[in-house]
């Protein structure tokens, strides 16, 4: 298979993909069949179009004939109730499954804590709909999970935000409120601090088999995710049985390694899917 090195132009991003539910796309090229790969993607918190494109257009030149399901998200989805996030992915969780009931395998990518926050809930939906744990071949960490101290939430968020007058001079301010009011609900709620309990979750085999592949994909250069975060989840997900694959980049921003070096980047992936066959 391909290993595409650099990227070509996305001209118009996600042309090939129709909306069938809340922030949920597919694409299904002509070839396709029940027996060729399902990418599921859950991309990072307010990704545009055209930065997800990099990675669906690299997913479909490693993978010319499989299905890829697209769930975005937003900030606002973090803090949804878990039935309302799993009625959300209803739609995509149902061609998932018909894929799987047809025999076909599935990689599972998620991107940043926005992304694991979404994959989590999916596993939580999926058990709780088809009374089995998600099936996935592979599972790919991108650019997380962490932690995440209060200055690195914050440029996350704020990363999100408009790029309006308005949202330069107030989006600041906006988002400190933002997480003093999520501070002080978990602690009134009992709820904990929402992101330890995302990263408990991703190493939680109750959830995710201990059998599945994984790979992490992160880099020193992160100003939204600790690498050491990344590495000290890693480690953890190991010594609780999972197999696990660490790649670090140095330079790359969040969720920005495809650009450092795109042909590490898709070798570490295709390296794990090929091995776990």
């Amino acid at each position: 298979m391909a290993t595409p090195t650099n990227l070509p132009a996305v001209s118009d991003p996600l042309t090939d993909f129709h909306k069938i539910g809340y922030n949920t796309y597919l694409y299904t090229p002509d070839s396709y069949t029940p027996n060729d790969p399902l990418i599921l993607f859950f991309s990072w918190n307010a990704a545009a179009a055209k930065h997800i494109a990099k990675y669906t257009v690299g997913y479909r030149t490693q993978f010319p004939s499989a299905r890829i399901v697209l769930v975005r998200n937003y900030t606002p989805d973090m803090l949804r109730s878990e039935p309302s996030i799993h009625k959300l992915q209803k739609h995509a969780r149902e061609v998932v499954h018909e894929h799987v009931q047809s025999g076909g395998p599935v990689l599972v990518h998620h991107s940043s804590n926005g992304g694991a926050n979404q994959v989590i809930e999916f596993a939580r939906g999926w058990k709780a709909e088809y009374g089995e744990m998600l099936p996935m071949r592979v599972q790919i960490f991108d650019s997380g999970p962490a932690e995440g101290s209060w200055s690195k939430s914050h440029a996350a968020i704020s990363a999100s935000l408009p790029r309006s007058f308005v949202w330069r001079v107030f989006g600041s301010a906006l988002v400190h409120l933002l997480l003093v009011s999520i501070f002080v609900f978990d602690k009134v709620t009992g709820t904990g601090n929402r992101l330890r309990t995302l990263c408990s979750q991703l190493n939680n085999p109750v959830l995710f088999k201990l059998v599945t592949p994984r790979v992490y994909l992160y880099s020193k250069a992160d100003k939204m995710v600790d690498w050491e975060d990344v590495e000290a989840h890693a480690d953890e997900a190991e010594a609780k049985g999972y197999k696990v694959q660490r790649v670090r980049f140095e330079k790359s921003p969040h969720v920005g390694h495809i650009m450092e070096d795109a042909e590490k980047y898709w070798n570490a992936i295709m390296g794990v899917w090929r091995s776990s066959s």
